[in-house]
């Protein structure tokens, strides 16, 4: 099956685990009815939701029924948007896909998740934000949230439906819903509320490599606040003629099937006031005086070389994110003298996590048939090794099931056609928090993403947790540990 529904019903299949049942729980998540309630649109309240309902249609097959209870008067221009009606706004964009056929203005006859939005006291599941806090059902400080933690709580919110979407749909898939506070300064679940940003975002220096669903989410937070600079924005792709890749792409709607990623990805950010320069190539592509102007990478995609090639180009810090089949997310922070540089973290190729249903999918075996090679720890049959690539045979050959995913993960590389998984809020989580790192590091905040604790990462099917903040080390043997490269680097950035 082909369009927008395409990938998250391969995300659906991965963490089902039963390809056979995909089109059953389809079928009945998209019976469920979802409510976005909001007594008042200020601008938090505006984003969450519209980024909410966003993410829900775009689920396309699966979205559920969705209602929404707004006011008309709108309080914030939002990316995509226009500064109509909301509802109508985003029925307009949503033109084409299945779902706005189920997207309906008003209340809910029977709701099976009402979301309520800062300060309305209906009855239902409260999302709020306060600075650069956000929490579902967590009483916070009476502050307006910033656009960073508005847009996550958006993100919360839709995740909480696909959860709920799941449970009614009988499920295999293994959920926890997250209820309480999270701070996106400091990563902790308290209220803490950060710093105001108060200034223009300068993105000067920064080259954003990859302009697919996770940077489109980063870009459409960063174009809620006054920017500036001349970014690099470098993609070769484009959005695909039949439009798989627009349940996940924040930039786009079906009128933009085929445009570049790159320029729609730079409209955004010049819309908030920078200069962005596309540049419609693979990162290898770009002149050497090009990459040197790159102080700051944002990276986000999800070839595991392109990672690696641009972590020796040695720029001096990067921002990195990717998703996984299962739902889990990550964003990562690199300085290549501290901690994990990107090649360490991608040696071989590999999604970031997920590496169970990405393994079978290479090996084009079922998850189920690959978990029983593992747990009898025996090499892959015959028949699924003759079936390989001639060059990936003998890489697999052998090998026992304990070291069977790092081999194929390490050695295996992707099928040409091997398509993304994803799912729309699967691709915003890392995408809101990687702007918030931009944000952070561009006005100079000293945040907790750093070489001590380089890594933010959870599970869209469970939310943020107390150990989502932790630290990835070097790899043995990577350049980041050889002392030519190493003065290099410093010497470039002395």
């Amino acid at each position: 099956m082909t369009g927008p529904a395409d990938r998250t019903r391969r995300y659906i299949a991965s963490v089902e685990g039963d390809p056979q049942n995909v089109d059953d729980v389809i079928t009945r998540m998209a019976a469920t009815e979802v409510e976005l309630v909001a007594d008042i649109l200020d601008p938090a309240a505006e984003i969450a939701v519209a980024l909410a309902a966003m993410l829900l249609l775009r689920l396309e097959d699966a979205a559920p029924r969705l209602y929404l209870t707004v006011p008309q008067t709108r309080s914030v221009k939002l990316p995509l948007l226009g500064e109509h009606d909301l509802y109508d706004e985003l029925a307009h964009v949503h033109q084409g896909f299945d779902a706005a056929k189920r997207f309906r203005k008003g209340p809910a006859p029977s709701p099976d998740l009402r979301l309520v939005f800062d300060g309305a006291a209906d009855p239902g599941l409260h999302v709020r934000t306060a600075a650069w806090a956000c929490s579902l059902d967590a009483e916070l400080p009476e502050v307006a949230g910033n656009p960073v933690a508005a847009a996550f709580a958006g993100v919360l919110a839709a995740a909480e439906a696909l959860q709920v979407g799941f449970r009614l749909a009988g499920s295999r898939a293994r959920l926890r819903s997250f209820r309480g506070a999270v701070s996106l300064w400091d990563y902790s679940l308290a209220p803490i509320l950060g710093p105001t940003i108060t200034s223009p975002v300068d993105l000067s220096g920064f080259g954003i490599v990859g302009c697919g669903g996770v940077a489109s989410a980063t870009a459409w937070t960063l174009g809620l606040l006054p920017l500036l600079g001349d970014p690099l924005v470098i993609d070769h792709d484009s959005i695909d003629k039949e439009g798989t890749n627009l349940n996940r792409h924040l930039t786009a709607t079906l009128q933009n099937v085929g445009d570049p990623k790159a320029t729609l990805l730079a409209g955004f950010l010049g819309a908030a006031g920078a200069a962005p320069r596309p540049r419609i190539c693979e990162w290898n592509r770009l002149s050497d005086a090009e990459k040197l102007e790159v102080r700051t990478g944002v990276v986000s995609v999800d070839d595991g070389a392109v990672r690696r090639d641009f972590q020796l180009d040695l720029p001096q810090v990067i921002l990195n994110a990717g998703i996984s089949d299962t739902g889990y997310y990550r964003v990562t922070y690199h300085d290549f003298l501290n901690a994990a540089c990107l090649r360490c973290i991608t040696p071989g190729g590999t999604l970031l996590g997920g590496p169970l249903a990405t393994t079978a999918r290479r090996l084009g075996i079922s998850t189920a048939r690959l978990n029983d090679v593992i747990s009898a720890n025996i090499p892959l049959p015959e028949d699924v090794v003759d079936a390989l690539r001639p060059e990936d045979r003998e890489q697999v050959r052998g090998v026992r099931g304990a070291d069977l995913v790092a081999t194929v993960c390490a050695r295996v590389q992707p099928l040409p056609d091997e398509p993304a998984v994803s799912a729309p809020m699967l691709s915003a989580a890392p995408g809101v928090l990687l702007a918030g790192e931009v944000i952070k590091h561009s006005l100079g905040y000293k945040g907790p993403l750093s070489p001590a604790l380089n890594v933010v990462g959870a599970n869209v099917l469970k939310g943020p947790h107390q150990g989502w903040l932790t630290t990835l080390h070097k790899r043995s043997g990577c350049e980041c540990l050889d002392p030519l490269y190493r003065r290099y680097y410093t010497r470039k950035w002395a």
